[in-house]
């Protein structure tokens, strides 16, 4: 339990540093309170489905929003959650067969692990070419790095 507490202050105590750093860039970060960590994901989702092909980057990051706290309360046996999520919490920039770069923006959607970090496989990737969207999601994107022979 006092291991846990300390991973979870030097967490904490990372994200301060990184939000005042300014290394998470000059989005504002917002704090949002959800009755359940679902409702979050729930949201997520949303914003995701929203996204369509033909939307630029700037709108993708409209939709999707700037970087979020989320937090959550005390339910039951589940502990508090006040937890930041970058939005998008990575980026790529691959370039494919005709030498085109291509931005992959991966956003948490689906947890897998309850570790408090957060992996490319717990995110959706949106795909875009040309500032437009291409496609989105784990099985678009697997085609998609396969036929266009994107190198990373």
């Amino acid at each position: 339990m006092y291991i846990g507490l300390m991973k979870r202050t030097f967490i904490t105590t990372i994200l301060i540093l990184l939000m005042f750093s300014g290394a998470l860039g000059a989005q504002e970060t917002t704090e949002k309170n959800y009755p359940t960590f679902s409702a979050f994901l729930t949201e997520q989702n949303t914003k995701i489905s929203a996204i369509e092909s033909g939307h630029s980057l700037n709108e993708v990051k409209e939709i999707m929003g700037s970087p979020i706290i989320v937090k959550v309360p005390k339910i039951g046996k589940m502990k508090p959650l006040s937890q930041l999520f970058k939005q998008p919490e990575y980026t790529t920039k691959p370039i494919d067969k005709a030498k085109k770069e291509i931005i992959i923006l991966w956003y948490f959607t689906t947890p897998k692990n309850e570790d408090g970090v957060v992996s490319r496989t717990e995110c959706t990737p949106i795909i875009i070419k040309n500032d437009s969207v291409i496609g989105k999601g784990t099985k678009f994107y697997m085609n998609f790095v396969k036929t266009a022979q994107i190198r990373f």
